[in-house]
């Protein structure tokens, strides 16, 4: 387990037999039936493949259903617990025998005959990508097929005996050792870098293939070449042309027919022995066109045509490329689209002319396919005999095609597999004369995220393709707006197995069992084999038993089954290995990795944990005592929970004492001791109460805690046992405030009815209380909604409909939804109409009068009905009604103006949209005046047509000065009403004075301060309002060359940064406003400094230094020349808990200091500490972050120092409670 990291306490019920051998119960959150634990995973949902994973994570696996009894417990399970009636994922898929058989992928057994449950009427084909899983039927929960690429709740499932692995998984190769440095920790081989296959092209001095393997002890490595019948080791004793230099084979002078094949790396160490996947060596080459010359392709002008290149052979693969008459004349598709070059080596033409005749070779160049690159940065090349292309006349056809050729959809490679890039093409035969345009679409899916267009989208690549990128693509070929052509493809990718579960190593207790699994994806499927230490396993009744992708020893003993074990994956297009270890341990118990805290504090009458954490093989039975004496549990006060930890009930007065924690398994006895420190109580007083809401409005849980005010307190709210996490769902609000203490639930959907718990934690103890939300739902749509034509007016009407569904509870009101000829979005016009005032003679008809309808526009509407469950689906459109022209019913909206050049008066709105234009002949009245004139006539002016802005010549004197304006829209009909009067500025003039007193300073090795008296922000003086200022600057050396930066606001300093360092610049300030800038200042002259050093101080230490004060030494640093002349060094110092920003900072008085005192530290923190040096030119690189405490330096591993500052890294806003938390876990590992 990584250090101070948090993981969920899984509580674990210990029992003893006479053989030793453990059984655990399941944990809480997991159902226990025939002695095996099975885990209901409501929420989050997810693919197949994350379900197996998620199970994985645990030890577990996707459910096996083998007997009667067991699907009737789950079905029960199902029928009780889950209402809303989901499906569920179990692990059966088709097996691809032949037979139509399917298999239990948890376990690897076949699933009987007898032994299966399907819902009536499913479909039992076999395809792939489909899973089995439970789903509700007329019979109860059955069997039923669902894609795998579905969201589904899913079903784990372990044995009870194996339950232990749900907390042992987390075990590592430091288990029951002192804290040590991980590169010193023994392990056994395990690769990091698999051979890769090599084409090697022509003549070569060596031909190299490598692997690399870790390990400790230091791995050995073997070759071996594989053939048919035989598996052979490659040494310098078996040819002197081999050398295997660590993890690399060079083979000298490599030709194919000695050295072609198959390769295998094998690494060994004391631990065991691991084989690498195969790669192949093979010999790129190609051949010579032939010297006779290719008959001539013969075509009618303005039909297509193809040139098919000359016969050549090409190990592994081809590219081509096409000249016409000389060796310059390449061909350019993409200059000329009418052209296409396939990768098939044709070449295409929509259509041809007689300008196309004449002479065309082919260029063939050796290629790797794929990724699998060649062994040469120059392959050679052929370039074949001309091929004439001969093209006769006939009458020019009018726009004919686009017709896509016989040879598309052309897919490459063949066949295309998984990991490659996937190229298809797509090219069609028609006139030129009006461009083509292509576009493709997958069936029922997106165009995967990878794909790259090119070629006048003629070519797609999906690059890196995986199998969810399967299915049926269609390439659509149009000619302008009046032809078009189509064709689909299925695409299928082979795919040579990968693991989406591979093994883990493994650290499991003597006696106990173990069941492995790995599950690859492969298509065609994958077949498994198991090896052990780089030989085959076969099952051994009694002790081992391999089924498929699942391994199972019933009793692990060291000297049998210690060692390396793989899991090997194969198709036909090769094969894979997974690697882990298996660690049998026995040792006695200890405390040296998780020392019990020396003393605890609990709040009186709250509860608390006593945490007990030894490590032992087996896993230790734990036995408290307090004062000396052996507690009983069980008592309601006293529990010992199943991981061993012990809580206390109700805190007394009389539970402060000493408790000593016991240890005990067949090999020894360890124990450890704590003090228990009794104070004041939390409890919660507001509780959240069972709450009913509507789908899609809000609800409220209130949870409020009466708690001691010296404590910090946090609450946690929980979701059907599952922990809610900030920001994780946007329904979700967590109220924290003076008044109000609780949860939101935000329009609610019927996914979040369950049951709620509020806990509310303080670092000593906490308190829960949980109540059931209850959400319900909405009415049908109303059923034939229609205008009736006889009560249209320009501006209403009336719409009528026929009740649909109630669904339960009686209809309370209808929303009416509404959109025009010219809208695509639907808007709600009348937000709440009750029933009773819909009602008409009939008593399932209802009708509602609106009245806020444009005139000269078409409209539609729809309704939506709700009850006291909320709104229901939206009704499908009426259809469209018209209503008479009329003037315009609103004014444009938005008035606003400005801007423009000096002297002009600039007004804009925003244009009426069509829907509100009542008519034909839309324009618009002007009205302006002065605000000094106000009451006074307006000026007006008209504009026709429906434009957005009206520029009017007031004069350069009348520079920004206020106006009063409004506009006014017209049509045929007649005028419509005016806007609000809004009052905007005329355009500024350009500033006319300059800033003063500029000067400059450094402000580090890259930036300058610059300073300057700003310009008052007058009408006279600005002539305007001031925007900002600009600072130009420029370098005193070589050209002339001006740069600026921007600083807005009326200031009077601003940075100019990213200069060169150690450079003269010179610089000056411009003031301005809308209208541009001002004159130029004078200019200023600087320079800026040299460059912060890039080094830092190394040897940095920490020592104890008496009170609550440490002594931090280090080596000092020496600058280089571009850099500034250190002036001293800096501290930085924070708590390791708390953000880097937050620390303080110590510096000390000149070059020679290196070392600080800190004062006023204080104790049980660990303090995160840092030292970089400081000049004129700002501070410089600080050293790597280190950790102490008053007692000195903390050595952290490197994985646990890059956990504590990767969580710092997030910015996360997180109480003191946790703070404290984290101190007292660090603090709890480091006084080991």
């Amino acid at each position: 387990m990584d250090k101070c990291t948090f993981k969920r306490f899984i509580f674990l019920i210990i029992l003893c037999t006479s053989d030793a051998q453990h059984f655990y119960d399941c944990p809480s959150d997991w159902q226990v039936f025939e002695s095996k634990c099975y885990h209901f995973v409501y929420f989050p949902t997810a693919k197949y493949e994350n379900a197996r994973l998620k199970c994985q994570d645990d030890g577990s696996a996707l459910v096996s259903i083998n007997t009667y009894a067991e699907h009737s417990f789950i079905s029960g399970w199902l029928q009780q617990h889950d209402p809303f009636q989901r499906s569920w994922f179990t692990s059966g898929m088709p097996q691809f025998d032949g037979a139509s058989n399917f298999v239990w992928k948890g376990d690897g057994t076949t699933i009987k005959s007898d032994s299966q449950f399907w819902l009536p009427g499913q479909p039992l084909n076999n395809t792939e990508d489909v899973v089995i899983a439970y789903k509700y039927g007329i019979t109860g929960y059955g069997w039923t097929i669902e894609e795998a690429s579905n969201t589904l709740s899913y079903i784990c499932e372990i044995n009870q005996a194996e339950a232990y692995r749900i907390v042992q998984h987390n075990r590592d190769f430091d288990y029951g050792l002192s804290v040590i440095d991980p590169n010193n920790l023994e392990k056994g081989p395990k690769f990091t870098k698999q051979p890769d296959s090599v084409v090697v092209v022509g003549q070569v001095l060596d031909g190299e293939l490598e692997c690399i393997a870790s390990g400790n002890p230091t791995v050995q490595y073997s070759w071996y070449r594989i053939d048919q019948s035989s598996r052979k080791r490659v040494t310098y004793e078996t040819d002197e042309r081999y050398t295997i230099t660590n993890g690399k084979l060079s083979i000298q002078s490599p030709t194919d027919e000695l050295d072609a094949g198959e390769y295998q790396c094998e690494a060994s160490n004391k631990y065991g022995t691991i084989l690498s996947n195969t790669v192949t060596l093979s010999f790129g080459r190609i051949s010579e066109f032939s010297n006779v010359r290719d008959a001539a392709v013969r075509a009618n002008a303005y039909d297509g045509v193809a040139i098919e290149c000359s016969k050549i052979t090409a190990k592994p693969a081809a590219n081509y490329q096409w000249m016409k008459g000389s060796t310059l004349g390449f061909v350019r598709p993409e200059l000329q689209p009418y052209m296409f070059i396939s990768a098939n080596g044709k070449l295409y033409f929509s259509e041809v002319t007689r300008t196309d005749a004449g002479e065309y070779r082919c260029i063939a160049v050796l290629a790797g396919v794929n990724k699998h690159s060649i062994g040469t940065q120059q392959p050679p090349s052929r370039t074949s005999l001309p091929i004439e292309l001969q093209v006769k006349d006939q009458a020019a056809k009018a726009n004919w095609g686009p017709e896509i050729q016989n040879d598309f959809i052309a897919v490459f490679p063949l066949p295309p597999l998984r990991g490659h890039d996937v190229r298809m093409e797509c090219f069609a035969y028609g006139s030129s004369t009006t461009p083509f345009t292509y576009t493709w679409s997958r069936k029922d899916k997106p165009i995967p995220p990878r794909t790259k267009f090119s070629d006048h989208n003629r070519v797609i690549i999906i690059e890196d393709a995986q199998l969810e990128d399967q299915g049926t693509y269609t390439c659509v070929v149009k000619r302008g707006h009046s032809a078009s052509d189509t064709k689909s493809i299925t695409l299928r990718l082979g795919a040579e197995p990968y693991f989406i579960a591979p093994l883990q190593d493994q650290h499991v207790d003597i006696g106990s069992p173990l069941t492995w699994r790995c599950e690859a994806r492969a298509n065609p499927p994958a077949v498994y084999t198991w090896y052990k230490n780089g030989q085959q396993m076969k099952s051994e009744p009694g002790s081992i038993t391999i089924q498929g992708n699942v391994l199972s020893i019933q009793s692990l003993d060291p000297k049998k089954h210690d060692g390396m074990y793989q899991c090997g994956a194969s198709n036909v297009h090769g094969k894979t290995y997974s690697s882990a270890q298996l660690r049998v341990l026995s040792f006695e118990p200890n405390f040296r990795r998780f020392p019990m805290l020396k003393t605890y504090d609990g709040a009186y009458n709250g509860n608390m944990t006593l945490m007990c954490k030894p490590e032992g093989a087996p896993t230790p039975v734990i036995t408290w005592f307090k004062n000396g004496g052996q507690l009983s549990a069980g008592n309601g006060h006293y529990e010992i929970l199943s991981n061993g930890f012990l809580f206390i009930i109700g805190l007394q007065q009389g539970d402060e004492a000493m408790y000593m924690c016991k240890a005990e398994n067949q090999y020894g006895v360890a124990s450890d001791s704590t003090r228990v420190n009794v104070i004041k109580g939390t409890v919660i007083t507001v509780a959240p109460t069972p709450t009913p809401v509507v789908v899609n409005q809000t609800a409220f849980l209130y949870c409020q805690a009466s708690h001691d005010p010296a404590l910090d307190l946090v609450y946690v709210w929980k979701f059907n046992g599952k922990t809610l996490k900030r920001n994780s769902d946007p329904h979700i609000s967590f109220e924290v405030s003076s008044t109000k203490i609780g949860l939101y639930i935000i329009a609610a959907q019927l996914r979040h009815a369950g049951t709620y718990e509020c806990l509310s934690i303080t670092p000593f103890d906490s308190d829960s209380r949980s109540a059931v939300l209850t959400v319900k739902g909405p009415p049908g749509e109303p059923v034939g909604v229609y205008v009736d034509d006889e009560y249209v007016t320009k501006n209403a009407a009336h719409i009528r409909w026929t009740v649909g569904a109630t669904n339960g509870r009686v209809i309370s009101y209808y929303v009416l939804q509404h959109k025009t000829e010219f809208e695509t979005e639907w808007s709600t016009v009348l937000p709440s109409v009750y029933d009773e005032d819909t009602l008409v003679d009939t008593e399932d008809k209802r009708r509602i009068i609106y009245g806020g309808l444009s005139p000269g526009t078409a409209h539609f509407f729809r309704l939506l009905a709700a009850n006291a469950y909320g709104l229901g689906q939206p009704s499908l459109p009426s259809a469209a009604m018209t209503t008479p022209y009329a003037p315009p019913i609103k004014p444009p909206d938005n008035v606003r103006g400005g801007g423009g050049s000096v002297g002009d008066l600039t007004l804009r709105w925003d244009p009426l949209p069509r829907y509100e234009q009542g008519g034909p002949g839309i324009g618009y009245v002007l009205y302006w005046r002065k605000l000094s004139d106000a009451g006074r006539q307006w000026r007006t002016d008209r504009v026709t047509g429906n434009v957005d802005h009206y520029v009017h010549t007031v004069g350069q004197e009348n520079f920004y000065l206020e106006y009063q304006i409004q506009v006014q829209a017209f049509n045929n009909e007649g005028m419509g009403p005016n806007s609000s009067i809004a009052v905007i500025f005329s355009a500024a003039d350009m500033p006319s004075l300059t800033p003063t007193n500029v000067a400059s300073d450094t402000y580090n090795g890259t930036a300058l301060e610059v300073s300057w008296v700003p310009v008052p922000d007058t009408r006279n003086t600005a002539k305007g309002k001031i925007l900002g200022y600009q600072i130009n600057y420029w370098p005193d050396e070589g050209d002339y060359w001006l740069m600026f930066i921007r600083h807005r606001g009326q200031r009077d300093t601003g940075l100019v940064i990213g200069l060169a360092s150690d450079t003269n610049f010179w610089v000056d300030v411009q003031v301005y406003n809308s209208a541009g800038l001002g004159p130029r200042s004078e200019a200023y002259f600087m320079e800026t400094s040299r460059l912060p050093t890039n080094s830092y101080p190394e040897e940095v230490r920490v020592f104890s230094n008496g009170g609550n004060s440490c002594r931090v030494w280090w080596r000092g640093i020496t600058t280089t020349y571009d850099e500034a002349l250190i002036s001293g060094y800096r501290v930085y110092y924070w708590p390791a808990t708390e953000d880097f920003k937050t620390g303080e900072m110590y510096d000390t008085d000149g070059l020679k200091d290196t070392q600080a005192v800190l004062e006023d530290l204080e104790t049980d923190v660990v303090y995160a500490l840092r030292v970089g040096g400081i000049s004129a030119a700002g501070e410089g690189k600080k050293s790597p972050t280190l950790y102490f405490t008053l007692g000195g330096q903390v050595h952290l591993d490197t994985l646990m120092a890059e956990n504590i500052q990767g969580f710092l890294a997030k910015g996360s806003t997180i109480t003191s409670t946790i703070y404290l938390l984290i101190s007292s876990l660090l603090c709890l590992f480091l006084l080991n």
